[in-house]
């Protein structure tokens, strides 16, 4: 890998809940080369939102440092753009006008900001589309929408938050395909969580494996696809899916404490999500 424009290190974060510290990411690093595109996978809850949110500084870590191009990202900056789940376009404005938005908010005139937005949703797809309102835009091409937007800026590092996790199989699928195609024309750095381990795996450069809550990095698994990528088009695409449903449940049985059944020997049990961190926990997740 090259010499990494992003590093998180050590990174600890916990929520303060009524009944106590909920501790949600323990001791986490990894790095991300100019151009990787990196696809990150855990169970529901274990932080992998939270992770985004910090990466974009809209949080602040309990403990650790994020590093973008070796400066400490503190607060949201300009070269990170951020897309969620749901696309969030304002109803009252037009597509274009949606992917607008950003470039206007940021001193851009407003010729500026409508030409490059044309381009933009002309270059994800959308030509023809740019007097449309939201309400009349299927899943797909909202999101798509909304990805002209978030790279509106150009943003240097692209943070997604399982940015296809509401569509059917097949519109997933094809935006995947279009999302992979994009990335390789213009190859912004990529940071993307997603629950779906083909996507990850069809995606991705490397994929990062997160243990349930508190999680830490599991596992780091290289993906040495050959692109450009057809979806499932190679003999080891499916060996290398498994390779990663593998290393998830290694991370669950790992993080399950060793329990005595009720005959007295001993096992593996399940046990109970995790609780509320502990003031011992709380002191060790500040440093």
């Amino acid at each position: 890998m090259g010499t990494p424009m992003l590093q998180v290190e050590n990174l600890c974060m916990a929520y303060r809940r009524p009944e106590g510290w909920m501790e949600v990411l323990r001791d986490l690093s990894f790095q991300a080369a100019e151009g990787e595109f990196l696809c990150v996978v855990g169970p529901s809850g274990c932080g992998k939102t939270t992770l985004l949110r910090l990466i974009a500084g809209l949080l602040r870590p309990v403990s650790g440092r994020i590093l973008l191009n070796g400066q400490a990202v503190t607060h949201p900056i300009r070269q990170v753009g951020l897309m969620f789940q749901k696309p969030a376009l304002l109803p009252w404005r037009t597509a274009l006008k949606n992917v607008a938005l950003p470039l206007e908010t940021n001193g851009h005139s407003r010729k500026e900001a409508l030409e490059k937005a044309r381009a933009l949703l002309q270059w994800v797809g959308l030509e023809g589309f740019e007097d449309v309102y939201p309400a009349h835009l299927s899943g797909g091409m909202a999101q798509r929408v909304a990805l002209a937007r978030a790279l509106a800026h150009d943003p240097s590092l692209l943070l997604l938050d399982e940015p296809f996790g509401s569509l059917d199989a097949l519109t997933r699928e094809a935006l995947a395909q279009e999302l992979a195609r994009l990335w390789e024309e213009r190859r912004t750095t990529v940071v993307m969580v997603t629950h779906s381990v083909s996507e990850a795996v069809f995606l991705a450069d490397r994929v990062l494996v997160l243990s349930p809550r508190p999680a830490t990095l599991a596992a780091e698994i290289p993906i040495p696809l050959p692109r450009p990528r057809e979806w499932g088009n190679f003999p080891s695409f499916r060996p290398l899916v498994q390779e990663v449903r593998e290393a998830l449940e290694q991370a669950r049985l790992s993080s399950l404490p060793p329990r005595r059944d009720s005959s007295g020997g001993s096992g593996w049990r399940p046990s109970a999500a995790p609780g509320p961190l502990t003031s011992a926990g709380a002191q060790r997740c500040s440093g």
